[in-house]
């Protein structure tokens, strides 16, 4: 069996919707939210309950009575309705309604953040392989330079040290190449933590380290653009289930009213013949209780000021998370761009000082400083490209964004 087939930017995606346990347990929190909620209507509906009841009764001796066993049935059937239960009720479906809503904003949140997890990790991914070719190209430069400069030292054109210093230049490149594959096997298995489930090595990515347009290079509104984040939504819904907290907390100071009808039948057989109802209504207010419902109130109350205090604070983090993310993508963008024209000029200054110190025009030092320069330059570049990506993954995650739908 072949090597397997690089993974696309696609197949990570579905690979990663399907498998990431941090969605699916964000997934299940929305679920669970959503049964609270439907659960908190139930006081608007009558309770129902059917009852059955055989009992056996035994009486011992007396003095004029002999002993004696009997059997009694009951057949029950109870219906008690909630009329009123001072705002009780109208809370907890408000707080079950705050909750959901955050569990959906949580979901949104988890989504940009597996997003950019995956989309770092792919970056890195190819950000190996790219090294690694990179790595092997060095050697072959690396070697041709140690060939050249042997051939310079046994025509006498060159002293030792040069040589011993491009040997050295050789070796080293041929350590990176070994780095090269320990990274590269590592972001292999990042990839796969992100995706959430075990991939068959080597793992190889097929892609571009590119970046989408930005759009216009004027900045957008990060104030408009914070209060659609998920971290906002999550701290609005704190608000809301903070609100419905006080509802809550209110109860103590109402009444609280219900009503029951019960219908039976009795008898000594199974099929009692004996029927009987009852009907009533009943209601209770808390006189005293010790000051509790007061300070309930008050707390609630605190909590609810906190959270708007949270709100506040959290869009305006919010907005120069955005703001700095922006930034930090468009300074990535144009060092790309920087890079690669300095890339494009040591390229050249290269092939020149080559040409040159085979005829013996410049130095070995030179000449060694040049050929490093441009070594160095090109990881700079592939670097620089890993490095943007990895920004626009970041201003994906700040507005809440990202490829997981």
């Amino acid at each position: 069996m072949g090597p397997p087939s690089p993974l696309t930017w696609v197949d990570c995606i579905q690979l990663a919707i399907q498998h990431n346990p941090d969605l699916q347990g964000a997934r299940e929190g929305v679920l669970n939210s959503d049964a609270v909620r439907r659960g908190a209507y139930s006081t608007l509906y009558p309770q129902i309950a059917i009852s059955f009841g055989d009992t056996r009764t035994y009486r011992g001796p007396g003095a004029t009575a002999p002993k004696n066993y009997s059997t009694s049935y009951l057949q029950q059937l109870s219906l008690t309705q909630t009329i009123f239960d001072g705002f009780a009720t109208k809370g907890n479906i408000e707080q079950g309604k705050a909750q959901l809503s955050l569990a959906f904003a949580t979901l949104n949140s988890q989504k940009a953040t597996t997003s950019y997890g995956l989309k770092t990790a792919f970056a890195q991914l190819l950000y190996s392989q790219g090294l690694l070719d990179l790595s092997r190209d060095v050697i072959k430069l690396r070697e041709d330079t140690d060939r050249l400069v042997r051939l310079l030292y046994e025509g006498g054109q060159e002293n030792q040290g040069a040589m011993m210093l491009s040997q050295a230049n050789y070796d080293k490149a041929v350590n990176d190449l070994e780095q090269a594959r320990r990274n590269f096997t590592l972001s292999g298995r990042q990839l796969a933590t992100v995706i959430g489930q075990g991939l068959p090595e080597p793992v190889n990515a097929a892609g571009e380290l590119a970046t989408a347009d930005v759009g216009p290079a004027s900045a957008p509104d990060f104030d408009k653009l914070a209060v659609a984040t998920p971290a906002y939504f999550q701290k609005k819904a704190s608000v809301d289930a903070a609100a419905a907290g006080i509802t809550q907390a209110s109860t103590g100071w109402y009444p609280s009213i219900s009503g029951s009808v019960t219908g039976s039948r009795q008898g000594n057989a199974w099929a009692a013949e004996g029927d009987g109802w009852a009907a009533g209504l009943s209601a209770s207010y808390p006189i005293f209780n010790g000051g509790q419902t007061y300070f309930n109130v008050k707390a609630a109350t605190a909590s609810f000021r906190q959270s708007l205090a949270a709100l506040a604070s959290g869009t305006n983090q919010a907005a120069l998370t955005l703001a700095q993310s922006f930034a930090n993508l468009l300074n990535a963008r144009d060092n790309v761009r920087i890079q690669q024209e300095l890339l494009d000029a040591d390229r050249l200054r290269y092939r020149i000082a080559e040409a040159q110190y085979k005829t013996g025009l410049i130095s070995f030092q030179d000449f060694n400083t040049i050929v490093d320069t441009y070594v160095s330059q090109q990881k700079t570049v592939l670097a620089a490209r890993r490095d943007a990506v990895l920004s626009e993954a970041a201003w994906e995650q700040a507005r809440g964004l990202g490829a997981i739908p």
